[in-house]
């Protein structure tokens, strides 16, 4: 027996307690559910918290008292009741035990106006002298009340057959639609198991039993009549798989029977003591064989002799959690351990916090919040910490340097690394590259995870945010991309038509920029000139469109809804040219000489040919009339 006095654990607790606020531990990740000191209803604080029991949905269920002499029962992340909630009868002196389902019902072990009971959401289940269901008496206790993920209620119970107020014998029930009439009886004492007799005595249906989250599966220590020295067993589904004394297959013999649990596979773990020497007694067995004991070494702590076991529990995945008492090089310590491998816990077993040694982290800074003093479950104590979920859940004695507080606390658990790809894990290489396809997370890489996966991506800033310089796609950001780059481009349509409102330069148009803008400019030659055949505002000059329009007396074609003009040379009376003369199609022509044809003729075209003689005699009359 190694745990100290309580005088002694109080000095430790002490002496830690000065140094922690000077030195702070190595810090571990957790949440605290609730602690000593909270008001999770706005009223009374929480003065303690008792043992876990994660159920089927991965919530954790567990009891705990007031500091008005009140209690209350804990589901996932709130108070579903409280003792003083029912006002007809006085709930008090409440058991470890509860149960849920993750569907809202739920079972817990108070005293019921001073006697023994149970009570469950739809109230008073049953109580001491209550007529025994399937036996002539009434019951003398009614305890260890579990619910499994359908909502099946299982209890013990001690009957009073004669009516003299004493236990004749145990009962073990369990009721399907959550209400005591519907009882069926399971196990009871004096039933024929295999060879054996189930003794009646206290013992006979021992507390420590468990049930698989889907009703399948159970796992009980029992004691039968005869030899007290191998009269304890483990039966698992009507079949007992081991007995005290029987050979371990580890070279020793089982002495004693603890802990108990099982999954929805029927695997299954109980732990206790074996014959063998001292030192080495102590230990958890995975489907009847030894899987580690007093004296091993787990992730490089050293169960020392006298070693004790605080909890033990398998998960559905078939991992494990437990917990240990041990004088280590630096004195008393106890670790929580947490098994990838429920059948190699010994090899599979990672720590995941010694008391004294470490602190908690809870806003993940990585700095130690609190130091961890204890674990405040001092003896072997029948509990569910862990579930489908990568959490197990422990009570904690915690120190923020100013006081010390008993908590539930939530502990992220991880097998990643391990080169097993484990539940909870996408993929696990065994190593830390994080640009590979698997994380050191054991997460599969992807786009947004902040690493940049070699050969696969440009960059992954971890974001979403596309403005950047590396969007969502985790390709480098780019013209034509899609995404418009903050403070370096202007506009990203992802295409490269220079006809719309985003050139695909990613520069928004404008007249100017060399392309025609469809619907808005009707010209566009790349520069702020007029008079080149597009003016500077992008139009055609004077709305001209030079092919199509009137014709004028010399043949030139004016644009539409303009007149044509006419230049004509004015000169002597003997044929010479002089003075010129513009006429209204623009056309300049020296009097008795040739026509040189119109420069604004459509498609650059001059007059036509058979024009000139008529355009010189009738510029002829014009003149003489004048």
């Amino acid at each position: 027996m190694i745990t100290p006095s309580v005088a002694s654990l109080s000095l430790l607790l002490a002496a830690w307690s000065a140094q922690a606020g000077v030195t702070p531990p190595n810090p571990v990740q957790g949440r605290i559910v609730v602690q000593a000191g909270d008001a999770p209803t706005g009223g009374p604080t929480v003065t303690n918290v008792r043992p876990p029991w994660v159920n089927a949905a991965g919530q954790v269920a567990f009891v705990g008292d007031f500091d008005d002499g009140d209690h209350f029962v804990w589901v996932d992340n709130a108070v579903v009741w409280s003792g003083s909630d029912d006002a007809t009868v006085a709930l008090s002196a409440i058991e470890d035990a509860v149960g849920s389902d993750g569907a809202g019902n739920w079972i817990y072990a108070p005293d019921i106006d001073g006697l023994d009971g149970l009570y469950t959401n739809m109230g008073v289940f049953a109580a001491i002298g209550d007529p025994a269901v399937g036996f002539m008496g009434t019951y003398t206790f009614l305890s260890t009340p579990v619910m499994d993920g359908n909502g099946t209620i299982y209890w013990r119970a001690g009957i009073d057959s004669n009516g003299d107020g004493t236990t004749d014998f145990r009962v073990f029930y369990r009721t399907l639609d959550g209400t005591v009439a519907s009882a069926e009886v399971l196990l009871a004492g004096g039933d024929m198991i295999d060879v054996f007799v189930l003794d009646d005595n206290v013992d006979g249906i021992d507390a420590s039993f468990a049930v698989s989250d889907d009703g399948m599966h159970r796992i009980h220590v029992l004691n039968m009549e005869g030899d007290p020295g191998s009269d304890g067993f483990i039966w698992v589904d009507d079949v007992l798989v081991a007995r005290e004394a029987d050979p371990t297959g580890d070279g020793d013999g089982w002495s004693a029977f603890d802990l108990v649990s099982i999954n929805n596979a029927g695997n299954y773990i109980f732990t206790g003591d074996t014959n063998g020497p001292m030192g080495q007694d102590e230990f958890i067995a995975h489907n009847g064989t030894v899987a580690v004991r007093e004296g091993d070494m787990l992730d490089g702590v050293t169960l020392s002799p006298g070693s004790e076991l605080r909890f033990a529990a398998i998960s559905n995945f078939d991992q494990a959690t437990h917990s240990w008492a041990y004088n280590g090089p630096a004195g008393f310590r106890e670790t929580i351990f947490f098994a990838c491998d429920a059948a190699d816990i010994g090899g599979t077993s990672l720590a995941v916090l010694t008391t004294f040694d470490d602190g908690l982290d809870v806003d993940g800074d990585d700095l130690a919040d609190y130091s961890i003093l204890d674990v405040t479950i001092g003896t072997a104590t029948d509990s569910k910490p862990v579930g489908d979920t990568p959490f197990i859940y422990a009570e904690l004695l915690l120190d923020d340097g100013m006081a010390q507080t008993e908590a539930m606390v939530e502990l992220p658990v991880s097998c990643c690394g391990n080169g097993v790809v484990n539940p909870f894990e996408d993929c696990d290489d065994g190593n830390d590259d994080d640009t590979d396809d698997c994380l050191s997370t054991c997460a599969a890489a992807a786009c947004g995870d902040g690493f940049v996966q070699d050969g696969v991506e440009e960059c992954d800033d971890g974001n979403d945010d596309d403005t950047d310089d590396c969007p969502s796609t985790c390709a480098a950001a780019a013209c034509g991309d899609g995404f418009v780059q903050d403070g370096v481009e202007e506009c990203d349509d992802g295409n490269d038509d220079d006809t719309d409102d985003c050139i695909s330069t990613c520069v928004a148009a404008a007249c100017g920029d060399g392309f025609v803008q469809d619907g808005v400019e009707e010209c566009d030659d790349g520069n702020t000139d007029s008079g080149d055949g597009c003016e500077a505002d992008c139009t055609l000059p004077g709305g001209v469109d030079e092919t199509a329009g009137d014709t004028g007396l010399d043949g030139s074609t004016g644009g539409s809804g303009g007149p044509s003009t006419l230049t004509a040379a004015s000169g002597p009376a003997d044929g010479t040219e002089g003075e010129t003369e513009t006429e209204t199609d623009g056309d300049t022509a020296g009097v008795g000489g040739t026509d040189d044809g119109c420069g604004c003729r459509a498609n650059g075209a001059g007059p036509a040919p058979w024009m000139g003689l008529g355009l010189l005699g009738l510029l002829g009359l014009r003149r003489r009339r004048r």
